[in-house]
């Protein structure tokens, strides 16, 4: 079914854009500073204005493009917030690596991936998170539910 506009890029630009201007003007509550001295709110003021920007790059042309009508998937919206919550939840039970295994395992239920490589990415997935989080960066949180 056709369109009159791309209503894929156009949302999507838009909220982009949103998203950029909301950063960009809350971040100026927060010192700006200067290029030598970067203060707390140069890095989300900076990024926020780049991302309203790309947004725009994004919406203006899809405004004269012909584009497919925009069909939800319900599903995987709801097992992807699912996972969200269920991580949310369970990650001072669980520590990071069975939270994060199992709230990806919840975001691929409507995948049609077989088990195994759903399981591989879980894996992957968990590992990744625990050398960037608790390690890279020294966040304090449990790794394993029996180091809480």
């Amino acid at each position: 079914m056709k369109t009159t506009r791309d209503l894929h890029d156009l949302v999507g630009g838009l909220l982009m854009t949103a998203a950029g201007l909301f950063f960009a003007l809350y971040g100026r509550a927060y010192d700006f500073g200067d290029t030598a001295r970067m203060g707390p709110g140069y890095f989300p003021v900076a990024l926020g204005w780049l991302l309203a920007v790309l947004g725009l790059m994004v919406a203006v042309p899809a405004w004269w493009r012909r584009g497919n009508a925009i069909s939800v998937q319900w599903g995987n919206l709801f097992w992807c917030s699912l996972s969200l919550i269920v991580f949310a939840l369970g990650l001072r039970f669980l520590g990071v690596a069975l939270a994060t295994f199992v709230a990806a395992l919840l975001s691929l239920v409507p995948s049609s991936m077989n088990l195994r490589t759903r399981l591989t990415v879980c894996v992957v997935v968990s590992i990744l998170t625990v050398a960037i989080f608790p390690f890279g960066l020294q966040m304090i949180l449990p790794i394993w539910p029996w180091s809480i």
